[in-house]
């Protein structure tokens, strides 16, 4: 095994292990067991607590899931969220985590993180949900957002596996097809395909520039916020130059003068491509 592939190899290794980590988790000192009541939609419940409540909190409420956006009622993916979401939590005892920052919204909802227990240990379903491509990362302030990176983590695998509100991404296409219909995948997730031409670093961070775009695409490598998913020791953003690479994110496209680009969070954003024989 070369020594770039064996760099992949610890690197993945890395990024699952702290993903099997985390299911080892629980629910932490202070969440109140509940019970859902009714499920509004995918990221919305009506709960009873179990119990004494703790100061400021109703024996009934409505508790909306932090970090996520579901789609809205009526909206495509609506009722696989609502499902996915009832058939998780029916009949179960959850246990309601709420905002150090901020307990309630407009609306006067509590903002929660929801933990239920599975057959295979406790999950956040707010992470759940993300997981499943089910809904979508909310997160106004990610620097104080506790689960931020496990939350991003889990968007981005249901992006890799091209599941619900991502299934645009699961199916590489060329650079050439996501130009020539740009408005169709921007703020999609998409795979593509490119060559890399040079590597440039500026306050977006590090960025992979794909040879002969017309728009000048690039992918830009994020490896701070979520550090320990990388080994930043052997990260060389060079060595990408001249090879052909698989990528997979979001297109994002803010301004005709920046010129889209894909965000790379983790390193298994980014493969080498090796064609079907």
């Amino acid at each position: 095994m070369n020594e770039t592939k064996m760099s992949r190899k610890v690197l993945l290794l890395g990024a699952l292990f702290l993903v099997l980590a985390w299911g080892w988790a629980q629910p932490p000192e202070g969440a109140f067991p509940a019970r859902i009541m009714r499920w509004r939609d995918g990221d919305t419940a009506e709960i009873r607590v179990l119990g004494d409540p703790p100061s400021g909190v109703s024996r009934y409420e409505t508790v909306r899931l932090l970090g996520i956006n579901a789609p809205e009622v009526g909206e495509p993916w609506s009722e696989e969220a609502t499902r996915f979401f009832r058939t998780l939590t029916m009949g179960k005892t959850v246990y309601v985590e709420l905002s150090p920052w901020e307990r309630r919204d407009l609306h006067s909802r509590l903002l929660a993180y929801l933990w239920v227990e599975t057959d295979r240990g406790w999950v956040l379903v707010n992470e759940e949900l993300l997981r499943q491509g089910l809904a979508r990362l909310l997160v106004y302030y990610p620097e104080r957002e506790a689960y931020y990176c496990q939350f991003l983590h889990a968007s981005v695998e249901a992006q890799m596996e091209g599941r619900g509100l991502w299934e645009s991404a699961s199916s590489p296409l060329s650079l050439e097809q996501i130009e020539a219909d740009r408005v169709r995948y921007v703020n999609q997730a998409v795979t593509v395909v490119l060559e890399v031409s040079r590597v440039g670093r500026d306050q977006l961070g590090w960025s992979l520039w794909a040879s002969k775009s017309k728009y000048g695409l690039r992918v830009v490598l994020k490896p701070e916020m979520c550090r320990d998913f990388w080994n930043l020791e052997a990260f060389d953003p060079g060595a990408w130059v001249g090879r052909r690479i698989l990528i997979t994110g979001e297109l994002l496209w803010d301004s005709l003068r920046g010129g889209p680009r894909i965000e790379v969070w983790f390193p298994e954003q980014v493969r080498l491509w090796e064609e079907e024989p």
